[in-house]
């Protein structure tokens, strides 16, 4: 009973910590605001996280876990090499769009807390799926050498299959205010982003015939 009391109290704990820290980003975030929306005293709260540090890191793992398991879902590295791209950008569109706030956070303090932010994706990265990296630049060579796709820069390839979604995230609020697009234009337009950036990709790796 006691246990199971002190699991729902860590839990709630947590459930506070996860929605004051993703809206606020480490720096701005307190520990006396996470005891309140918890419903707990502040003595009670170091009981379970000593700092503000260690609360913080639990957060982080919960988030960064929770995107790389939808990221990586439909990653497949014995496909073609262009389902295997077009799986990557449209599972990566959905989680951007289901979990936009969480990806703003995410980028925010990739930006401003780095140090402490990529070990953490880095080890989750790797207990998921193993060197990730290394699976698609393997890939991208055999790709190459078998002609599914003509030779291209592997980093800028992947940079282009990341940046090409995120950014959409991040400009189209801008965009669609400054022309005035109407919200049923840019939920067009959202949706159709997977397929646009599929295809702009692939046009610019696909085989070239020769003249």
């Amino acid at each position: 009973m006691v246990k199971e009391l002190d699991k729902r109290t860590e839990e709630a704990i947590l459930n506070a910590a996860y929605q004051v820290i993703v809206r606020k980003g480490k720096a701005g975030t307190r520990m006396q605001e996470i005891a309140d929306k918890a419903g707990v005293n502040k003595a009670l709260l170091h009981y379970y996280f000593r700092s503000k540090d260690k609360i913080y890191l639990a957060v982080l793992r919960s988030v960064v876990g929770s995107l790389l398991r939808t990221l990586l879902a439909e990653l497949d590295f014995e496909r073609p090499f262009r389902e295997l791209m077009e799986g990557f950008v449209r599972s990566h569109i959905v989680a951007l769009k289901a979990n936009q706030e969480i990806f703003r956070f995410f980028f925010a303090e990739v930006w401003t807390n780095r140090e402490e932010v990529l070990p953490v994706f880095l080890d989750l990265l790797v207990e998921s799926r193993g060197n990730i990296p290394g699976l698609f630049f393997a890939r991208l060579e055999k790709a190459v050498a078998e002609g599914e796709i003509r030779p291209v820069d592997p980093f800028h390839l992947l940079m282009n299959m990341i940046s090409l979604d995120v950014f959409y995230f991040v400009a189209s609020p801008l965009f669609f205010e400054v022309v005035e697009v109407p919200e049923e234009e840019q939920q067009r337009m959202t949706d159709a982003r997977a397929d646009q950036v599929v295809e702009f990709i692939w046009e610019s790796i696909r085989p070239r015939r020769q003249l």
